[in-house]
This record gives C-alpha cells, sequence and structure tokens, in this order.
C-alpha cells in the first residue's frame, strides 16, 4: 500500500486571508458645552476642532442645538488642543486636553466669527478662554503622559508593521495554495517560505508549509527517495510546531481578532498533520519517540474532534502506530484501553488481534480476532481473520477460539430440566 493512502483527509492548505491589527485598542471621548458669554446661552452648530498635538491627528464635530459637543472615538493616550469658532462670536480654544478630563465648558463673546489653526493657538493668537484652559500638568502627570505616548507611537509602530506583511502574506498563501492544486510542491514551499519571512509570528504561513512538505515527502517516499521523504517529514513536523506557538500567541493578542470556532479548527488541522508524520516516520522509519509523539497528537486530535464517529478514529491510528512502529506491548495497552472504553470498536478488536499474534500470545489473538468476526462479519477483512484464526488454531494445537455467543451462553441461567 502506498503511503499517501495512509494520510488523513483532513489535509488541506486552504487560504486563509489575514486581517490588519488595531493600532490602539483604548479610545477616550472628549465633550463640553459652548455658551454665549454673559448669558449662559447655547451656541448651536459652533464649529469644534479636536486636534491631537502628540502624533498627527484630526476629529471635528459640532455643537448640536443645545450647544453640547462630543467624540467618543479619540485615542485615550492622546493630548489635545480644541479649538471653539462660530459665527458673529470670537474664537476660543484649549490646550494639553486629556480624554480623562471633565467635560469643557467655553464662553464665547461676539465678535468676527474668525477660525483659528493650530499654529495661531501656538502664538497664543485669540482667547483661551479661563472656563476652557485646563490646569498645568503636574510632573508626574506629564511623565505618565509621556510614556504613554511613547507607548503609543510604538504601537503604531507595530500595528503598521504587521499590517504591511499582510498584504504579502495573502499573495504568497495564494501563490502556495495554487501550486499546491497542481502538485508543484516545490514552488508551493517556496511561497509559503516566503509568507513565513514576512512575518514569522503568523501561523497560517506555517501551517500551509508544514501541509506542502509533507505532501512532497509522500511523493518523494512513494518514489522510493526514503531519505529525502524522511528530512520533509520531519520540517513539516516543526512547522506544525511553529503554527500551533504562533495560533496560541494570536490567542493571547487583545489587538488581533480571534474566532473560537476557526481558532479550533486551524489547531485540529495543524496536530493531524503533525501526527500523520510522526506517525509515518514511526511506523515505516522505525522511529520509537516519533510514533508516541504520533499517539500523543492522535489523542489530542481526538479531544478537539466534535464528530463522534470520527472521535473514535483517533485512538486507533494511535494504537496502530505503536504497532507498527514495532513497540508491540504499547500496542495492545492501548487497544484495550479503547476496549475498555467501548466493547464494540471493531478497528481496536482487530488491531489488538494481530498485536497478540505479534507478541506470541496466540489464544488471545484467535479469540480477539474472533469477537472482530462476530462484530463485523461483512467487514472485507474477516476472511482474512478467519483463515488467521484457523491457522493459529491448527499451528499450535489451541482449542476453537471464544465465541461471542458461547460467551453469552455461559452467562445464562441453566435451562430446567423437564420433569
Amino acid at each position: 500500500m502506498k503511503i499517501k493512502n495512509l494520510l488523513s483527509a483532513m489535509m488541506g492548505g486552504a487560504l486563509l486571508t489575514l486581517m490588519s491589527l488595531s493600532a490602539f485598542a483604548q479610545v477616550g471621548r472628549l465633550e463640553g458645552d459652548v455658551v454665549k458669554a454673559g448669558t449662559g446661552e447655547p451656541i448651536a452648530g459652533a464649529e469644534v476642532q479636536i486636534i491631537r498635538t502628540d502624533i498627527k491627528g484630526n476629529y471635528p464635530v459640532k455643537t448640536d442645538k443645545k450647544g453640547h459637543f462630543l467624540h467618543a472615538g479619540v485615542p485615550f493616550v492622546g493630548t489635545y488642543t480644541v479649538i471653539i469658532s462660530a459665527e458673529g462670536h470670537e474664537p476660543a480654544f484649549a490646550s494639553g486636553i486629556r480624554p480623562d478630563k471633565e467635560p469643557l465648558k467655553f464662553e464665547l463673546r461676539p465678535g468676527d466669527g474668525r477660525k483659528l489653526t493650530l499654529e495661531d493657538t501656538k502664538k497664543g493668537a485669540g482667547p483661551a478662554t479661563a472656563a476652557g484652559a485646563p490646569p498645568k500638568m503636574s510632573e508626574a502627570e506629564k511623565k505618565k503622559a509621556d510614556e504613554e505616548y511613547k507607548k503609543a507611537v510604538a504601537e503604531r509602530e507595530e500595528a503598521e508593521k504587521f499590517n504591511a506583511s499582510v498584504a504579502v502574506i495573502n499573495v504568497k498563501l495564494k501563490e502556495g495554495n495554487d501550486a499546491l492544486a497542481k502538485n508543484d510542491f516545490g514552488a508551493a514551499i517556496t511561497a509559503f517560505k516566503d509568507a513565513v519571512a514576512a512575518n514569522p509570528t503568523i501561523h497560517i504561513s506555517h501551517g500551509n508549509l508544514a501541509i506542502a512538505y509533507q505532501k512532497r515527502a509522500v511523493k518523494q517516499f512513494n518514489e522510493g527517495n526514503r531519505d529525502g521523504a524522511k528530512q520533509d517529514f520531519l520540517d513539516s513536523i516543526a512547522a506544525c510546531t511553529k503554527a500551533l506557538e504562533g495560533l496560541e500567541a494570536q490567542e493571547k493578542d487583545t489587538k488581533q481578532k480571534n474566532d473560537p470556532v476557526q481558532n479550533k479548527a486551524n489547531r485540529r488541522t495543524y496536530l493531524v498533520v503533525r501526527a500523520e508524520s510522526e506517525a509515518i516516520l514511526g511506523g515505516k522509519y522505525f522511529d520509537g519517540p516519533q510514533a508516541e509523539a504520533a499517539v500523543k497528537d492522535y489523542d489530542a486530535v481526538a479531544e478537539l474532534t466534535d464528530d463522534p464517529v470520527k472521535k473514535k478514529e483517533f485512538p486507533v491510528k494511535g494504537a496502530r502506530v505503536l504497532f507498527d512502529a514495532g513497540q508491540t506491548d504499547a500496542a495492545i495497552a492501548a487497544f484495550q484501553k479503547i476496549l475498555d472504553a467501548d466493547k464494540d470498536n471493531i478497528e481496536a478488536w482487530h488491531g489488538i488481534g494481530l498485536a497478540y499474534a505479534n507478541a506470541g500470545k496466540f489464544k488471545e489473538s484467535a479469540d480477539s480476532l474472533q469477537t472482530f468476526v462476530e462484530k463485523a462479519p461483512n467487514d472485507p477483512r474477516a476472511a482474512e481473520a478467519k483463515a488467521v484464526i484457523a491457522e493459529l488454531v491448527r499451528g499450535n494445537n489451541l482449542p476453537p477460539p471464544k465465541s461471542l455467543d458461547d460467551g453469552k451462553r455461559r452467562g445464562a441461567a441453566p435451562a430446567k430440566k423437564k420433569p
């Protein structure tokens, strides 16, 4: 049997598009009232320029009919100058404003309705109304504001760097998946490596790279290039490990959008791909540690699988890997663990029957295979199992294997004798 027939159908290199990071997660609000000096009458429609002064940003709004203005989406870490202008009034401004302050109040005197620029406020042009002027910042507040500014700049630079890599990565992911569709595994690997180089923290790139390595490994193995295939299987395992690490980091990153359902599906896929490569190294190259790693990964996949039928398949795969790797006693223990939880698991009965035979426990082998035959009489392997049973009985002078029906009869109450 070719090894490619053993690989899970769950493997696939579906293109996943990345989302951009939000540069700033925290936002604040700036609000206040604009009234006529001396009367307190609200000024509706006054223009309010909210200008960020630590880094570039402009957030214009207007007052409502009650003279109130509000902007609830300004970055919390910023420092702002607020400039007020209204027809028939002198402009006013307030500098050094932070979103964590109390609402502002501006009282405008009659005037020509002119507008100020940020440069005008720096030169002192126009009155900075006492009602709108904030108190001077203390040294502690200045230090805190400086720290927040530096943090904001670092976050913005990080986000811009990430977002710049997204476009490159998506192009390379599509290029790699197109190559996979054509079975051009070398081109796919190159494209996915380019995606990894653009941003090594993105798990999707590593996951698709792992799939490409594994597909090429299968091809090389089937062509007789065992050494080349082995290296590709190892590289696939390493890429899967990187993918899982990247996924875990993404889940902890509050700046990225996380879909729990999608993350679970990705984790399951990465574990399946890794387990398949470990299983082949264990079963075909007789690498014991890789076989044991495959068992752990198959168990982890079973935990992440909701389909009850598929959920049963993965522990059986793990037990078979141990058997193929020559770890017969461990395989018997693994199959028995499955049967302890599910007496009707025909795959486990078949597997443990063969494992017992390999261990020289011929009676246990015959009994287990007999159970398999009786539970799955129409299975294509039933005829072969019957032949193995006959050979075991004849070659080892064994009594006929225990039948399920015999067991039921032995456990039943004895029939009453007729008088």
